[in-house]
């Protein structure tokens, strides 16, 4: 028995595929309403994977994939260039967080408020614990095995986008 604590590839392909064919269309969308879609998306993702692993590099994957995805949503929808788009909505939304979309406007209900993409490398990690049943009681020499992640405390990543 082996018992795996990272993120298999394939569901990081298929969740990204996923994302990325919800933001290469729908355009009659409101862009508060799509980020809400998207966080609503990645921090369900964010809270099954939160007990495994060297999550640090799939994360960064899938929040490149997101933010870049995302701005060229936004670009195609108002017709305008990348660069335009990444000067008006791309910020910091707290002092000391890493840049992602910032966007104020109405949703599809008319209620005006603003909404920032969420990163998955700010979500949080719990260590990972798994314990083998109970001893045997037909075996006496049985001892419980723990097997505990390698990594205590949560692991920062830093973004460069």
């Amino acid at each position: 028995m082996r018992i795996s604590t990272s993120i298999p590839k394939d569901k990081t392909r298929n969740f990204i595929a996923k994302l990325t064919k919800e933001l290469s269309s729908n355009y009659s969308k409101s862009k508060i309403d799509m980020v809400e879609f998207i966080n609503r998306k990645l921090k369900g993702w964010s809270h099954f994977y939160q007990f495994t692993d060297n999550t640090a590099m799939v994360y960064n994957k899938v929040d490149r994939a997101v933010f870049w995805k995302l701005g060229h949503w936004l670009a195609r929808k108002y017709r305008c260039s990348m660069k335009s788009i990444m000067r008006k909505w791309c910020k910091h939304p707290e002092a000391g967080k890493a840049k992602t979309w910032v966007l104020f406007g109405r949703t599809d209900n008319g209620n005006l408020c603003g909404a920032s993409l969420f990163r998955l490398v700010s979500s949080t990690k719990r260590p990972f614990r798994f314990r083998l049943p109970e001893c045997n009681p037909y075996l006496r020499d049985d001892d419980r095995k723990t097997v505990t992640s390698k990594y205590g405390d949560v692991a920062m990543a830093v973004s460069h986008c």
